[in-house]
């Protein structure tokens, strides 16, 4: 094996060893060891914007070749990350600190992905990897940066400011009803219930498209257009005044 490849690999399980908690957060613990695609231990892909280069010299490759390496290996294990805009309160500073730190390594991470009980211990490794990561000789040509103390503070903030709501699933209107049966079955598969409240009826239409969207790309049964509409109006029609 060449040193070149040596080196990819090295980094490759820098990621995948702090990023398995991701998994682990997104689809519980025994989902995330057990069967499936557990089989991969809950790696996350390292995709991020483009930039310098890992190597240096020749042989150089840039954050989206190696983002395109980690697809490669990962298949569709995790959910695709939301483009700025998409982050709750874009214009925020949080937002704009997620984007800049969490962008480097990965897709964006949108906060409705864990709850906020699970996002500080999700933070915490993911600054103890990225500190050490920005340090390595091998990594200098990508210009890495680490959170200082006080922003890593601000983002776990406002990622637990956002975090996913799960549903009370007691308190459900109508729980017997179709809606809410289908609600059950196709948002559970990848995340905690959503309570209706989390969104306003106008935001829950672009939500569950966006989710829609995602379980496609994630190799899921992609959920017709009328199941779309059941899922968008009931929660619509319990959402957040």
């Amino acid at each position: 094996m060449g040193r070149d490849r040596l080196l990819i690999v090295a980094v490759v399980l820098i990621v995948a060893g702090g990023a398995g908690i991701f998994l682990t957060g997104l689809l519980g613990p025994s989902r995330a060891t057990h069967g499936g695609d557990a089989r991969f231990g809950g790696m996350m892909p390292m995709m991020g914007r483009g930039g310098g280069g890992m190597m240096g010299g020749q042989g150089m490759m840039s954050r989206d070749q190696m983002k395109e390496m980690m697809k490669g290996m990962m298949g569709n294990m995790l959910p695709p990350g939301v483009k700025p805009e998409d982050l709750p309160d874009p214009q925020s500073r949080g937002a704009k600190l997620t984007a800049r730190f969490c962008g480097q390594c990965h897709d964006i991470p949108s906060p409705a992905m864990h709850t906020k009980e699970d996002w500080p211990g999700i933070e915490s490794t993911m600054f103890a990897r990225l500190s050490m990561m920005s340090g390595m000789p091998m990594m200098q040509g990508m210009d890495m940066e680490s959170p200082s103390p006080e922003q890593q503070k601000e983002l776990v903030s406002y990622m637990t400011s956002h975090a996913i709501k799960p549903a009370d699933l007691g308190a459900l209107p109508q729980p017997e009803s179709a809606a809410a049966v289908s609600l059950k079955t196709v948002c559970s598969q990848c995340h905690p219930l959503p309570d209706p409240k989390l969104h306003t009826a106008p935001e829950w239409p672009r939500v569950v498209e966006r989710m829609r969207t995602h379980m496609k790309e994630m190799g899921k049964r992609e959920i017709t257009d009328s199941e779309k509409d059941e899922i968008a109006g009931y929660l619509s029609r319990n959402a957040r005044k």
